[in-house]
């Protein structure tokens, strides 16, 4: 069973450091992983619509219309890190609501996925990287290991993207338009 200490020894282990059994251990080493974990999970999640983070949801209307500019305001999910797709075109994201003029709403999104059993082995091993690359400086002295470890991580995040590109060949994540040529002069 994976849990965030598990991940976060495995990046002190990276950087030669000593392992904690809790976040509330009693050592700096505790401290700053406690302070880096979530705010790392998070930043990586926001990267890409990983498979294993990612929800669908209809959504609502709220009673209370927009002062101006579109008819309809949703609130968004709380668990919400990143939007992949509306079922509308025409919307703005303002804090934690969606404006838009259509009056129903299915979101596909990247939700805020805590449960580190479900990670993809390959997210974990970037998150290990990442806090790794995070940790190493204040806790080691040594900038150019965390800059190692970031670099690893960036190349093991488009292995990441790669392998997922191939097992979900039926999401469609750009248009057609996307790749049209446009004349640029006559």
């Amino acid at each position: 069973m994976t849990t965030k200490i598990d991940i976060c020894n495995q990046a002190l282990s990276l950087i030669g450091s000593d392992s904690i059994t809790s976040f509330d251990d009693k050592t700096s080493i505790a401290k700053r992983m406690k302070g880096m974990y979530d705010t790392s999970r998070k930043a990586l999640l926001r990267l890409h619509p990983f498979n294993f983070a990612t929800k669908r949801i209809k959504l609502s209307p709220l009673t209370q219309k927009p002062d101006f500019g579109y008819e309809y305001q949703y609130q968004l999910p709380n668990d919400l890190i990143r939007l992949i797709s509306a079922s509308t075109e025409d919307y703005v994201l303002e804090a934690d609501k969606l404006l838009t003029n259509s009056e129903k709403l299915e979101l596909i999104y990247v939700f805020d996925n805590t449960n580190e059993e479900t990670f993809d082995s390959l997210f974990t091993e970037c998150l290990i990287l990442y806090l790794a690359a995070k940790a190493a400086k204040p806790i080691t002295g040594s900038q150019g290991a965390g800059e190692s470890f970031y670099i690893q991580c960036q190349e093991l995040i488009k292995q990441l993207k790669a392998v997922q590109a191939q097992e979900v060949l039926s999401i469609q994540f750009f248009k057609e338009d996307d790749y049209t040529l446009t004349r640029r002069y006559g």
